[in-house]
């Protein structure tokens, strides 16, 4: 038993960039999105036993994660404001060129409705695959998948109309 528990915590200590990754799009701060995987590893370690060894234990980490996030949300009273901005990644490119397609691409995510980013950052960003990404927002991989296309769609609109 001792072996499958160090190999559990292993698995999701391996899962840590990704997870830091993900909270940091729904946080929008480091030192907040840092605290929120901490606690998301401190749950996944007091709930090991409900996890079903066999299932994606990236999707299930994933969506104790968001669950922790919309939690805190709830908790401070700002539903409304979750996931409306996006603060530009810690490393811009040199180029103004680049600083712009930066700046372009944020602003574009920004306006995107908070259920079609989060698709998308899952699936795009994340590289989770729709059943993934559907087992972590608790929808229908149909969901998923509209929600993926509509913002692709949107994202590309933008694009086109900025060019």
């Amino acid at each position: 038993m001792k072996q499958d528990a160090d190999g559990y915590r292993e698995a999701l200590a391996a899962l840590v960039p990704q997870l830091r990754a993900f909270a940091r799009f729904l946080a929008r701060d480091v030192t907040r999105a840092d605290d929120l995987v901490q606690d998301a590893l401190v749950r996944a370690l007091e709930r090991q036993e409900a996890w079903i060894p066999g299932t994606d234990l990236r999707a299930w980490a994933f969506r104790l994660l968001r669950n922790l996030f919309l939690d805190q949300q709830r908790r401070h009273g700002v539903e409304k404001r979750g996931l409306a901005t996006i603060r530009p990644l810690d490393q811009a490119p040199a180029t103004q060129a680049g600083r712009d397609a930066l700046h372009d691409l944020d602003a574009s995510l920004a306006a995107l409705p908070a259920t079609q980013r989060e698709a998308l950052i899952l699936v795009a960003a994340m590289e989770l695959d729709v059943a993934e990404a559907a087992a972590v927002i608790g929808v229908p991989e149909g969901t998923v998948k509209a929600r993926v296309s509509r913002a692709r769609a949107t994202l590309a609109r933008d694009y086109d109309a900025r060019i």
